[in-house]
């Protein structure tokens, strides 16, 4: 069901802008990094991500993925990849209602998979010239598909926070914090913290260093709640 579910809202998104494909803008962000040493000790780490926004008529949309791949020798020490697509429909300058469904997959989490749609308003709580911040609230619902075989789904409120200020004519600090506070005791709340500094290196080729820290308030036996993830990237923009 869940599936069904996730696949709606996002053709939904998709669909409600085919109406005026000729005015459609896009931009789109490509990142690229990894690591590889060889010799005494044999390690590898891929980060791709891609992030692109449509912004057409009363409808500013974005749609993302991001793959984490990483071995040490031929043991596997992180393999996740994520999904999503959210549109806001513009109410003015400053709010939107939005819509989002997400799906990742981390096969070293409690979960198989995780799913979810949320729905609710966003506001720009202020904007300057160097500056901008986003709040986003609504509620939603989160599936928990476990490696037993089993599954769990939860009412959930999206929180949803995002900060940007430009450091200079060629570089930005970011800061996005989202959380999905499940309405169920024994369900877990899923947190994720994602600072970053970009800079431009030449045309529309950056460099971004950025922090990812995630916390799962409610991991079984053996497992740390939080999670950091360090990583040195490359961005093409187009």
């Amino acid at each position: 069901m869940k599936r069904f579910l996730l696949s709606g809202v996002i053709l939904s998104i998709i669909s409600g802008q085919a109406l005026s494909e000729e005015t459609r803008t896009w931009q789109a962000t490509a990142e690229l990094g990894g690591t590889m040493t060889t010799g005494n000790t044999e390690t590898s780490t891929l980060k791709a991500k891609i992030d692109m926004k449509h912004d057409i008529i009363n409808w500013k949309n974005a749609y993302y993925a991001d793959v984490l791949y990483s071995e040490d020798g031929e043991n596997k020490t992180a393999s996740r990849w994520k999904m999503g697509a959210k549109g806001g429909y513009v109410i003015d300058e400053m709010t939107n209602i939005f819509v989002l469904g997400e799906h990742e997959r981390d096969e070293f989490s409690d979960y198989d998979s995780v799913s979810s749609v949320a729905a609710g308003y966003s506001k720009r709580m202020f904007k300057t010239e160097q500056s901008l911040l986003d709040l986003e609230v609504g509620p939603g619902y989160k599936y928990f598909d476990l490696k037993s075989g089993s599954s769990e789904k939860t009412g959930i409120l999206h929180l949803g926070l995002s900060y940007e200020n430009a450091l200079s004519a060629s570089s930005k600090f970011t800061q996005i914090l989202v959380s999905d506070v499940a309405f169920k005791d024994d369900a877990s709340t899923l947190s994720r913290s994602e600072t970053a500094i970009t800079a431009n290196l030449m045309g529309e080729l950056a460099m971004k260093v950025g922090l990812t820290i995630r916390h799962d308030n409610n991991v079984g036996l053996g497992k740390k709640s939080i999670d950091t993830e360090t990583t040195v990237t490359l961005l093409y923009t187009f």
